[in-house]
């Protein structure tokens, strides 16, 4: 079935809107990973990556939030190196978090949060971003599974990995430092399942806040 107007084929305008709209959310966030690294965050403006990218600098509230948002984007994606897109399960979200450790040391975003001088709008992008690739898998699961207090579940268990990350690429405890990573990885799923109902559960009392 053709459009009325112009002869073509029903939904081809919306494929080819759909096109251009991976096409400027990516140059965007090259634009921005090129500006960042030359001048900073304080140092770029939003019109300035926008008119690198070469398109309308308000696409940049539409596909990624804020400023912020677009800058903890940028570094995540230069920092990514075949990390997954969408964790499945605590396994695997220890391990991709061991694996880094071991590999690169504690990535721009757990910096961005953990650093005194990190300034209130990057800290608040990088937790949000933390919450929507960390916590948010776990909840759903959780949730799907009628797991009670799934949100304070996931947040202890994500916390708890954010620590145990940091201990081993830092060496702050000679044992986390040193035990193999699948040994590791199989300690902390192990402890961990039983906060986030994988395991035998333990129930959170109602009082808990």
């Amino acid at each position: 079935m053709s459009d009325a107007t112009t002869g073509s084929p029903r939904g081809a305008d919306r494929t080819g809107r759909s096109r251009d709209a991976v096409a400027s959310k990516d140059a965007l966030l090259q634009a921005a990973q090129t500006l960042f690294g030359q001048q900073g965050f304080e140092g770029t403006t939003i019109r300035e990556i926008g008119e690198r990218a070469g398109v309308d600098a308000a696409l940049i509230a539409r596909y990624f939030g804020s400023k912020a948002d677009l800058y903890i984007a940028a570094v995540a994606a230069e920092d990514a190196d075949g990390t997954p897109s969408e964790y499945e399960g605590l396994a695997q979200i220890a391990d991709a978090m061991v694996t880094r450790a071991d590999q690169r040391g504690p990535g721009p975003i757990l910096q961005a949060v953990v650093r005194s001088d990190t300034s209130a709008e990057i800290r608040d992008a990088a937790l949000n971003r933390l919450a929507q690739r960390l916590v948010s898998p776990p909840v759903a699961n959780m949730k799907a599974q009628g797991v009670d207090r799934p949100e304070l579940r996931a947040q202890v268990a994500v916390s708890a990995l954010i620590g145990i990350s940091l201990g081993r690429s830092l060496g702050w405890f000679e044992e986390i430092r040193s035990v193999p990573r699948d040994e590791l990885v199989a300690l902390i799923v192990d402890t961990l399942s039983a906060i986030t109902g994988n395991g035998p559960e333990r129930p959170i009392q109602p009082g808990v806040r």
